[in-house]
């Protein structure tokens, strides 16, 4: 796996939040959310111009619960409505890693990009995103690639 540091550009998104979220509930919620968000868009009369993400905030002590945002970068504002909101991602430096194959092992990718940021002395945030590159849909799960996203201190 490749791991860098990166410049990230801010991209606007529509969004949700979810909070006090487990792991098995934020599969939920994707299945239901993302579909809400990207029918939003469509409806607007927009274009989807980047990877749906996941950003993950507020985690617990023992990391099984989180605050989540579900997001999908756009050409311009959409309105908001109910719980869809227009956001913006990350704007700056980060350290990126893109994790090939089952979602079940991410936490893989996490590990060695902690373990990169501890040995090269880079301060990284709480927070951090999963890009969804390719649908589960229609790929193969050992060919889904998901690009992971720290936020540099």
């Amino acid at each position: 796996m490749k791991i860098e540091v990166t410049n990230l550009q801010p991209q606007a998104a529509a969004a949700i939040k979810r909070t006090a979220l487990g792991m098995d509930k934020i599969v939920e919620v994707m299945k239901t959310d993302y579909p809400k968000i990207m029918g939003y868009i469509a409806e607007q009369g927009k274009q989807i111009t980047g990877a749906p993400y996941c950003l993950y905030t507020n985690a617990s002590e023992d990391y099984t619960t989180f605050d989540i945002e579900l997001g999908i970068p756009v050409s311009e504002a959409v309105s908001a409505s109910g719980d869809i909101f227009m956001s913006q991602t990350y704007d700056g430096k980060a350290l990126v890693g893109t994790h090939k194959g089952a979602y079940k092992d991410l936490e893989k990718t996490y590990c060695a990009l902690m373990d990169y940021a501890k040995e090269n002395s880079i301060g990284i945030a709480n927070d951090c995103y999963d890009y969804y590159l390719n649908n589960p849909s229609d790929t193969p799960e050992n060919e889904l690639l998901t690009q992971v996203v720290f936020p540099i201190k």
